[in-house]
């Protein structure tokens, strides 16, 4: 499996939630600013570092992979910390329910949840979710 397939996966994964419905989810970074409303909870995905290593030797070698996938995630209005905790438990939730993502993957798994500052943030809060994606694909 490649790369872009796994969080091409990621994706469609997060737009078919259903407990909670996201406003936009995207791999482009967020402009707060240039969203309406509606667009609330926003979630950007992008990938982030890669570990890979040898499995196999020979003609064909299987490599294992572990990569980073950021989600950031940006409410808005009332309640914010309350609104970013659920939204947090639903995507935990949701991607726990296939840890192979469609089969592109090995596990995939929640490994660290930090707040990230975005400028003046009222009325705004946001966190960022990484996750850890293990695959094995050959060369």
């Amino acid at each position: 499996m490649s790369r872009e397939n796994i969080v091409s996966e990621f994706v469609s994964t997060l737009k078919s939630m259903n407990t909670i419905k996201l406003g936009v989810v995207q791999r482009d970074p967020i402009i707060v600013s240039e969203l309406p409303k509606t667009a609330f909870p926003a979630v950007y995905v992008e990938t982030v570092s890669e570990d890979r290593e040898n499995l196999t030797m020979g003609a064909t070698r299987t490599r294992r992979s572990i990569m980073e996938i950021d989600c950031v995630i940006v409410v808005g209005g009332k309640e914010r910390d309350k609104q970013r905790n659920l939204v947090v438990d639903a995507i935990e939730s949701q991607l726990a329910l296939d840890k192979t993502l469609g089969g592109t993957a090995k596990d995939c798994s929640l490994t660290t949840i930090e707040l990230v500052q975005i400028g003046e943030s009222e009325p705004y809060a946001s966190c960022r979710m990484i996750f850890s994606i293990e695959y094995h694909y050959d060369i």
